[in-house]
């Protein structure tokens, strides 16, 4: 890899030394073998240099263009395009259909990129047209290189200047916690982030990879389309709606593919066990599937003894589940598990950890389990007290902070917080560091990550972890099983917990609404200790997701404080009801 110095140079020694090999197949249904569609390293590598031209003709180098392709062959040939024009692909979700609430935030996108152009397919353009006029981006042209009469020869391409440090894309942030920002991608990073990622995983060219995640979500974007071009391997892909509708068709792909490499988030695990059939799981056989790499969110170890439990009579070998961590500022990967162990799960001191500190469990103390992302051992990681100033020693909780050759170069547009998020300089003196914004420990050279520091919950001096809530609440009453939760603070001027809950029964009769609160109320304080004078049920879909499935609880409490969401019941201190009454003029409900 260290040869190329960017991701078009190899992918052309791709095509030159193995063009007829599978570089990307496409799987619309998953339990149709006819519906497959294949692409070659030659073909694919054609398509891009066809569709480079094009934009050579139309756009400047450096110019960034949205990539607004469902999943599929159109999306790996515009953005291939755009890398190989010399321009600055920034992948989305289109604003259409069931994507139609991402109108929003893909104009917001497209106005802070600068973006002058947009690459879609041919049945989405007066769609797309519709969407500029209605947000007012004028001058946005919107193409369809999949349905162009007449693209020009790959012959009239011209290769960018080879430069590993210019931009290969802006990957935006999912907004769990703040608006999306462009991080900004080099080929350098991509390709040092497909090595390590590589090591991490035991990746090789002979070994598929595949999934369903979204490929305009760095996961899906980098894991399962990037990283297998980089080494030379196969990726098969699927639409996330059919893993969605049918979570079985996910591992259905693995299965009739032989998959070695398929990641998802902590809640596609979930949905599995919670929607699989017996039936469905003795057709399946996952012998093959090496790594089950779990990331993008908090990992609970509930969901990954379940799986692995369950999932065991279709051959899932225990260490194929790996807990791992990373975010676009890293370009994907910070760390993970290693393949050939099981996933470590502490077991920890609770009332240590609420106040930051990891713990064995005294004798009859309360218990907390937490989940190692994997040894820190690619990058340099530390843990950090900004407040205080000073490196935290092993087994301390803090912010992580990590310094690598993979870390994007920063926030487009942002020098500022560039600075002050890509070039921290830790109390010691070491410069260079990304604020990861994560909190975090260290021990015996594990990371365990243990939330977000900006939705860390503070109660009469405890430290509480919203998705340590979220989990202990979701399986209360058989009405919450299956929906979303999202769990937060609300200064009155005490700081009390709020705990919105989905409510998935219809109808929604009034006694059981109040049974199901009661048994919110029950578990969190037998679980957790928590006093639960906050509970709000409301229907299927309300609690706020970013587009790879973490929780946006910072919008849903924004959303709540302001009279926003639809509430089907609620008990609330007055405290808090109060607040809500003087928000609304007194018609809060």
């Amino acid at each position: 890899m260290h040869e190329h110095r960017t991701f078009v140079e190899l992918m052309r020694t791709r095509a030159d030394e193995h063009g007829d090999r599978t570089a990307l197949m496409f799987s619309p249904d998953p339990l149709r073998a006819e519906t497959d569609e294949t692409l070659a390293y030659g073909e694919l590598d054609r398509a891009a240099r066809r569709v480079a031209a094009l934009l050579q003709e139309r756009f400047a180098v450096g110019d960034r263009l949205l990539v607004l392709h469902p999943s599929g062959p159109g999306f790996a040939r515009s953005l291939l395009g755009c890398m190989y024009a010399g321009m600055v692909p920034v992948p989305a979700p289109p604003p259409d259909g069931p994507q139609r609430k991402q109108a929003g935030r893909l104009a917001a996108i497209a106005r802070d990129a600068g973006a002058v152009g947009a690459l879609a397919e041919g049945t989405d353009l007066e769609a797309l047209a519709s969407w500029a006029k209605e947000q007012e981006l004028r001058g946005m042209t919107v193409l369809a290189p999949d349905s162009a009469d007449e693209l020009p020869a790959a012959s009239r391409w011209r290769p960018p200047p080879a430069d590993p440090h210019a931009l290969a894309f802006l990957q935006y942030t999912s907004g769990s916690t703040a608006a999306p920002k462009g991080v900004m991608v080099d080929h350098a990073n991509l390709l040092a982030n497909a090595e390590i990622l590589a090591a991490i995983a035991g990746m090789s060219a002979d070994r598929p990879v595949g999934g369903w995640l979204p490929l305009y979500h760095d996961f899906g974007l980098i894991g399962l389309l990037l990283t297998p071009l980089v080494l030379g391997g196969r990726s098969v892909l699927m639409p996330p709606m059919a893993f969605l509708k049918r979570p079985h068709t996910w591992l259905r792909l693995i299965d009739r593919h032989g998959i070695d490499f398929s990641p998802a988030p902590n809640f596609a695990y979930d949905l599995c066990l919670q929607r699989i059939t017996d039936e469905e799981l003795a057709r399946l056989d996952l012998s093959r599937w090496r790594c089950a790499v779990n990331g993008a969110e908090p990992v609970q170890a509930a969901t990954v003894e379940a799986f692995t439990r369950r999932f065991a009579a279709a051959g899932l070998r225990p260490e194929a589940m790996l807990p791992g961590y990373g975010m676009a500022e890293t370009t994907l990967v910070v760390c993970g598990d290693r393949p050939a162990r099981r996933a470590v799960v502490s077991e920890v001191d609770a009332a240590a950890f609420e106040r930051g500190e990891l713990l064995p469990p005294a004798t009859g103390a309360a218990v907390h389990r937490i989940v190692s992302s994997g040894p820190a051992e690619y990058l340099d990681v530390r843990i950090i007290d900004a407040d205080a100033g000073r490196v935290l020693p092993d087994g301390r909780v803090g912010e992580i902070w990590v310094r690598g050759p993979n870390v994007a170069r920063g926030y487009w547009g942002r020098p500022e917080e560039t600075r002050r998020v890509f070039d921290a300089v830790t109390p010691d003196g070491e410069s260079g560091f990304l604020r990861t914004g994560d909190l975090g420990i260290l021990h015996e050279g594990e990371l365990y990550v243990t939330g977000r520091s900006k939705e860390l919950i503070i109660v009469r001096g405890r430290n509480l972890y919203p998705q340590d809530l979220e989990a202990a609440t979701r399986e209360a009453h058989p009405a919450l099983a299956g929906g979303v939760g999202a769990a937060f603070s609300v200064p009155v001027p005490e700081e009390e917990v709020v705990v919105v809950r989905e409510y998935r029964a219809r109808p929604a009769e009034p006694e059981e609404l109040a049974r199901a609160v009661a048994s919110v109320r029950d578990r969190l304080s037998r679980e957790v200790g928590v006093p639960a004078h906050n509970v709000v049920l409301v229907p299927p879909g309300t609690v706020s997701r970013t587009t790879s499935g973490k929780i946006q609880r910072r919008l849903v409490r924004r959303r709540f404080l302001g009279g926003e969401l639809e509430i089907l019941h609620a008990e609330l201190s007055p405290a808090v009801r109060a607040r809500l009454d003087d928000a609304a003029g007194g018609d809060a409900s």
